[in-house]
């Protein structure tokens, strides 16, 4: 999703790999708590690839959320996953959270709501029947646009002439 997006937020990366966490831990007394515990998960995982070297924490949101992004060797692996030259996958977004990065986060947001990602509710057998029925309401909202993959807004550009 780093590949695609550039930088983001653990809360953005597991709504969109896997949103059945959304509708869980309704159990939890305040919002922060219900979030901290759903992307606990994926906030190990991004700490795992930072250890390798693949992502780095790039700042924070105006809310405090820690953003990651790829280093040049993460845009290197995207680039195998999402079958495209590394020559087209852009840069690597240092600095993007230097200032909050507000615009990236509304673009981030702006793909989860196009790609409306629906939960699996064979995940979620387990789960109160007051989360299981969001998460149906969800279902059983239109489909979304296309995949995380085919957000990718990098563009190779000419080197010279106009």
């Amino acid at each position: 999703m780093l590949g695609v997006l550039k930088v983001a937020t653990a809360d953005q990366i597991q709504r969109i790999g896997a949103p059945h966490l959304s509708f869980r831990h309704t159990d939890k007394e305040t919002p922060s708590k219900q979030k901290q515990v759903r992307t606990a998960s994926h906030t190990g995982a991004l700490s795992d690839i930072r250890r390798h070297g693949l992502a780095e924490n790039g700042g924070s949101t105006g809310t405090g959320e820690t953003l990651r992004n790829l280093t040049t060797k993460g845009l290197q692996a995207a680039s195998w996953e999402l079958r495209r030259p590394v020559t087209e996958m852009g840069s690597t977004a240092r600095g993007a959270g230097s200032s909050g990065a507000s615009h990236p986060m509304a673009v981030n947001e702006t793909v989860i709501a196009m790609l409306r990602p629906k939960p699996d509710l064979a995940r979620m057998t387990e789960d109160p029947a007051e989360a299981r029925a969001a998460a149906q309401a969800a279902i059983d909202t239109p489909d979304g646009i296309g995949t995380i993959a085919s957000y990718w807004t990098e563009v190779p550009l000419p080197a010279t002439g106009t």
